[in-house]
């Protein structure tokens, strides 16, 4: 034991000199900086742009049995007094006016019914918030009425219709297909994230691919493993959707499980948010395959490659801090930002997608960006792999790969 001191000694000063043990310690407390940094500033713009589109006016009619509504305020707020309930539904339909309230003769007992243009899931709150307000300010006007102490406290239903474009919109049911393509993605990046980073370091750590690659083509075997990891992925969500169709269809009593047809029902299927949900499921598995395919071939190992890959997960969990600016219809810098930056384009543009926010231009440019972005990212890991596929001792850096593909040209040249 007399050497003890000597062993302690030399493992901290070994440890304390690396650079990566001292990351490691301040990575962590910074990560939870930067969150909650952005966490508050989401929140903050959240309410900033929920508070500006409260007060931005829109163009109503009221239908009043009530007789709690004065003709004075009515003017004074810049609605209209109407008595045909079927001529101020198709005032919104056609698009003449954004809302429609029409009071019942007993508010108490029976719903308030409001039609209004969808301004998204969110925004759409600003009618019946409208709707209340307007009938309560009128109703304290009213003296020695007992219906005037329930509306008063609030004790008064809405119910909502939106319409666009003509047609109602039936906004659960729209956001369910887009919102399956955001889980599917999810799923197969969790699931096959870590076979990506492997699928190249295994055979480098082993020796193999020097021997793969004295019958095929550096480029072929890069190909076949990602077409592989695509297989894989469907082979993966079979797997558990297969069990769960069939103890759905043999067993439903049995396990007690919920008939789901009144569900399937209600889903809208809507041309664009699906085109606009496959297109960026399809484009965003094929940019993070490259990335996560090249880092893995750019690693000396598999241990190496895996440290990226937290990295990876956090940029697709970084939309998901802004999720109630994506609920409403906004073109900060902070939104488009993220909505075209290639590594949180998919999922960002994904969520504006669910809740209808996003413009078919501006999703159609996002999807752009990401597809291209994701045929670069698969040629550069190609290119990363074959010229990091035997190098053991060190991360390769793109300087040697760009650099080795321009002294390949200049060679050629002479």
């Amino acid at each position: 034991m007399h050497n003890l001191s000597t062993v302690i000694k030399f493992e901290l000063t070994r440890t304390l000199k690396k650079p990566s043990f001292w990351i490691s310690i301040f990575a962590i407390p910074v990560l939870i900086g930067i969150i909650g940094g952005i966490v508050a500033f989401a929140q903050i713009t959240g309410n900033q742009t929920q508070a500006e589109l409260n007060k931005k006016p829109f163009s109503f009619s009221v239908q009043d049995e009530t007789g709690y509504i004065p003709d004075q305020l009515l003017v004074k707020i810049g609605a209209t007094r109407i008595t045909d309930k079927e001529q101020g539904i198709k005032s919104v339909t056609s698009g003449k006016i954004d809302a429609f309230f029409y009071y019942p003769k007993d508010v108490t007992t029976k719903t308030i019914e409001i039609y209004n243009k969808n301004d998204g899931l969110l925004s759409n709150d600003k009618y019946s918030v409208a709707a209340k307000e307007l009938l309560i300010s009128s109703a304290t006007e009213v003296i020695g009425s007992k219906e005037i102490v329930l509306i008063t406290k609030g004790n008064v239903t809405t119910s909502q219709k939106n319409f666009e474009n003509g047609r109602e919109v039936n906004l659960i049911g729209s956001m369910i297909a887009p919102a399956a393509a955001l889980i599917i993605f999810y799923a197969i990046i969790v699931m096959l994230g870590n076979q990506m980073l492997a699928s190249t370091t295994e055979e480098k750590e082993n020796r193999v691919t020097e021997m793969l690659l004295t019958s095929l083509y550096s480029k072929t075997l890069i190909i076949g493993k990602i077409i592989a990891l695509v297989l894989l992925g469907f082979i993966q969500m079979a797997a558990i959707l297969i069990p769960v169709g069939l103890g759905y269809i043999f067993a439903r009593g049995m396990l007690n499980i919920p008939d789901i047809s009144n569900f399937t029902s209600i889903i809208v299927f809507d041309f664009w948010p699906i085109f606009i949900g496959a297109g960026l499921l399809i484009s965003g598995f094929l940019l993070f395959t490259g990335l996560l395919v090249g880092i893995g071939a750019a690693a000396p190992t598999a241990k190496d490659a895996n440290s990226f890959f937290g990295v990876v997960i956090l940029m697709m969990f970084i939309p998901f801090y802004f999720f109630q600016v994506f609920m409403t219809p906004s073109t900060s810098p902070i939104v488009l930002f993220l909505s075209y930056f290639p590594l949180t384009a998919p999922v960002t543009l994904m969520i504006r997608n669910i809740f209808g926010t996003v413009s078919i231009p501006e999703a159609l440019i996002g999807l752009a960006i990401v597809s291209i972005c994701g045929v670069i990212a698969i040629n550069l890991a190609v290119r990363i792999f074959r010229y990091g596929t035997l190098e053991y001792s060190k991360r390769l850096s793109l300087k040697t790969v760009f650099k080795s593909k321009k002294t390949k040209k200049s060679k050629i040249q002479q």
